[in-house]
């Protein structure tokens, strides 16, 4: 499936139902377009200052030459440049927040784009996948779902369910991992002794990663009686707090917290000696691909042990009915 560039730029929603190398395609198209927009950001403002700062300064200029009585057509002149320029600038750095919304979050198809590979050898040959991804801003307004006050801070709150991944797996079970982002922004005036007012701001939030399986009843027996199991099984990376665990018959689930900064792919640990000190407080950060993988494989564990229960207790009744 080819992406829709014009409607994408419209909507920044990419949902699809598709193979993986066909969904794989498509977010290379997506990082594409993502690569364009960091980059014509980047060129706007290198363009921008070296404009706006000269208009700025030649039109104090002029205006303080007029001012003093010097009026002539050499002062009227550099006047009309630097209102030029300076409204050049202005354009310029309008025309780049005007493509705010194009710079992607680059973790966002990044991650989606590390979980298919992995998951690619575990699903049925030439499985359609489900992928959706809500690659707007987290604080756009329709993610807004409150605003009261916390404290002393006017604080709005915001809910993004950004992304599902949905398929069948080569053994008849169905794998979906979801990720949901929380957002907090707080703002607050405050008045210094000598009287002048500031405006203090911050963000805090989280990020719930959730991955679940769904499996055939009759083939996992005694299934839904197994969430100590389930619980004890799971497995996650350092700081990864787990929520809640689910199951029941047919079905079983997983949720956990990490930080609001997590990392797609952590290929080094802040331990390794070969890392360098600017990276490790980069690579504390939370693994969102490799806790994604820990979940699944803690679930299969319990899968696999109500699985093997359920031919041993097929053997022993076929042995009993002998």
């Amino acid at each position: 499936m080819a992406v829709n560039i014009t409607r994408f730029h419209n909507v920044f929603l990419y949902q699809s139902r598709a193979t993986v190398p066909e969904l794989l395609e498509d977010l290379k198209v997506l990082a594409v377009l993502d690569a364009r927009a960091e980059s014509q950001r980047v060129l706007l403002t290198l363009g921008a200052w070296p404009t706006l700062i000269p208009g700025v300064a030649l039109s104090i200029l002029s205006f303080g030459v007029w001012a003093l009585g010097a009026d002539s057509e050499l002062v009227t002149a550099a006047g009309l440049v630097g209102a030029t320029l300076f409204a050049a600038g202005v354009l310029l750095f309008v025309w780049r927040d005007s493509l705010k919304q194009r710079d992607l979050d680059n973790r966002r198809y990044g991650l989606a784009e590390v979980l298919l590979k992995r998951l690619q050898i575990d699903l049925e040959p030439d499985a359609t996948v489900r992928l959706k991804l809500d690659l707007r801003q987290d604080d756009v307004r329709e993610k807004r779902v409150n605003e009261d006050m916390v404290g002393w801070w006017n604080t709005q709150f915001f809910v993004d369910p950004w992304f599902t991944l949905e398929g069948p797996l080569a053994d008849g079970s169905v794998v979906r991992i979801h990720m949901v982002e929380r957002l907090q922004k707080r703002e607050r005036s405050k008045t210094s002794a000598s009287g002048r007012t500031k405006i203090k701001t911050k963000r805090k939030g989280s990020a719930r990663l959730e991955v679940s399986l769904r499996v055939k009843p009759e083939r996992h027996p005694g299934l839904g009686a197994m969430k100590a199991q389930a619980t004890a099984a799971a497995r996650l990376p350092p700081r990864v707090e787990l929520e809640r665990v689910r199951v029941a018959a047919d079905r079983l689930s997983m949720r956990v917290r990490l930080a609001h900064d997590w990392a797609v792919q952590v290929k080094r640990t802040p331990d390794d000696p070969e890392t360098p000190a600017f990276w490790k407080q980069a690579l504390a950060k939370d693994d969102a691909s490799r806790t994604a993988t820990m979940m699944l494989l803690s679930l299969y564990q319990v899968v696999h042990y109500a699985r093997r229960r359920g031919k041993l207790q097929a053997a022993r009744a076929r042995r009993q009915s002998v």
